[in-house]
């Protein structure tokens, strides 16, 4: 097989908004060490001026850096007002202390991001997605005299390690079995119609350990056991971005690798199929680790660690109809409904650990009389969460379902995976609506007085209940008849 130049794929122009968001991070550095009596929350805004402004020149490339590009901006406003409480709880540090690197290492990641969804090889794949998680290590153990915060950034370290040994090792198999680091359908379909069986297998294997480090970033079994661990340890700013724009990394990864083999389902049936049995298994491992894990959660935070594994699988599930022509729009649409109820829903935590000292379940009691309003906003986000109808959450597990169902007509065998999607949707309506429960059916404790709602959290849950209503509920309105 030819090799090819990977230089030629790419031009300077192409990575215009990555490198203005890093030079906005290194702006917002150096501002910081020359000017330290600035306000540090100055920082966050003009950082989330920028990732908006990033996301708007990258929507016509790519949906999925649009949804990096908005939540980093959301997390670096949650930022805005949650450094505060995060520096009282590391030991009384002055509040200002230390927050403008975390502004600057999310722009990074999102940049990382960013340029993960222009890769077209194994390399810019690989580089992109460890700007990602270089920059996540540091964020998960951000607050070195707290503890949960060591102990989250290590079980990540240690764990992304892991990942990225898998990937290196995966990446020279590929180039071993290839003879080029591109990914294109050509290649594949040349190693899927080579006679010399030992290059198949290896090839597969290379494919098997690439997708393994994929899983790692998507919350995805068998690589899902940081999750929990990490998103209650985290800041809670980022783990609102690990929960989503660090997911959203890993299903681009799962794009760019299978992509190939859906246009090569015709072609070879068999051995797509095998594949696509693998991620059935994968997507049900991942269904009931994830729901079934959150049942007994009393932390919110880890309540929605497992939730983002349970979400993940619903969008495994797309995968097992990879020959579909409008695979990537299902998966984008489906992260931007997951993005703007899991973004509100960390809002909602952060408001309850700066106010109530706590991040537990029980922190959402009796706000349904005190603040009626933002409980019904908070209703909103995790009703969406759930799939309640008339919520864009409803709207992208039913075409999870509907996917799924022509997957089926083409590969019957898949029908076992059902009951588990349908134990997971069902699962989930159980521990989200615990929050409800705390907001509506519990009495306020004493001392439980009505939330002083920040402007900008006020105006986010807002923001994201109105997109969530009418995303949900304008398929319904337009429908013909």
């Amino acid at each position: 097989m030819n090799n090819h130049l990977i230089s030629a794929m790419y031009t300077w122009g192409q990575f215009a908004p990555e490198f203005a968001l890093v030079a906005l991070a290194v702006i917002i550095l150096m501002a910081d060490c020359f000017a330290p009596r600035f306000p540090k929350r100055g920082y966050a805004i003009l950082a989330a001026a920028g990732a908006a402004t990033a996301a708007f020149f990258v929507n016509a490339e790519s949906a999925f850096a649009m949804i990096a590009c908005v939540t980093t901006a959301l997390v670096l406003l949650l930022a805005y007002d949650y450094h505060k409480v995060s520096c009282e709880s590391v030991g009384g540090a002055g509040v200002e202390e230390g927050t403008s690197e975390l502004y600057a290492l999310l722009l990074i990641a999102c940049a990382g991001i960013c340029s993960l969804t222009k890769a077209r090889d194994i390399i810019m794949l690989f580089v992109s997605l460890e700007v990602v998680t270089l920059s996540s290590y540091v964020m998960a153990g951000y607050f070195r005299r707290n503890q949960g915060s060591v102990e989250a950034g290590v079980k990540y370290l240690v764990l992304g390690a892991l990942s990225t040994g898998l990937m290196v090792f995966g990446a020279a198999w590929y180039y071993g079995t290839t003879g080029s680091f591109l990914l294109s359908e050509a290649l594949v379909h040349g190693l899927l119609s080579c006679p010399v069986t030992e290059l198949q297998t290896g090839f597969f294997l290379a494919m098997g350990l690439l997708l393994l480090g994929a899983f790692f970033k998507a919350g995805a079994a068998p690589m899902q056991l940081w999750i929990p661990d990490v998103y209650q340890g985290s800041p809670t700013p980022v783990s609102a971005f690990l929960a989503v724009a660090s997911k959203t990394a890993g299903f681009v990864v799962l794009l760019l690798m299978l992509t190939p083999f859906g246009r090569l389902a015709a072609v070879f049936p068999d051995k797509v199929g095998a594949i696509v049995t693998a991620i059935s298994w994968v997507a049900a491992a991942t269904l009931l680790i994830g729901n079934l894990g959150a049942i007994c959660q009393n932390n919110a935070k880890r309540l929605l660690g497992y939730s983002s594994i349970g979400q993940a699988g619903f969008i495994l599930v797309f995968f097992t109809n990879i020959e579909m022509n409008y695979l990537s729009e299902y998966v984008a649409a489906y992260l931007v409904a997951y993005m703007l109820a899991t973004v509100a829903a960390f809002y909602a935590i952060a408001m309850l650990r700066t106010q109530r000292g706590s991040e537990e379940v029980s922190a959402f009691r009796g706000l349904g009389k005190t603040n009626p309003r933002t409980a019904f906003l908070i209703t909103v986000a995790f009703a969406s969460l759930a799939g309640v109808p008339l919520t864009y959450g409803f709207i992208a597990k039913f075409n999870s379902f509907v996917v799924f169902v022509e997957a089926m007509q083409n590969q019957a065998g898949l029908i076992w995976l059902l009951p588990c999607m349908i134990l997971g949707a069902a699962a989930g309506f159980y521990y989200y609506f615990k929050v409800l429960r705390e907001m509506y059916w519990e009495k306020p404790q004493e001392g439980d007085c009505a939330l002083q709602v920040p402007a900008v959290t006020t105006a986010v849950l807002t923001v994201c209940a109105i997109a969530i209503i009418w995303l949900g509920t304008y398929p319904l309105i337009f429908m013909p008849y």
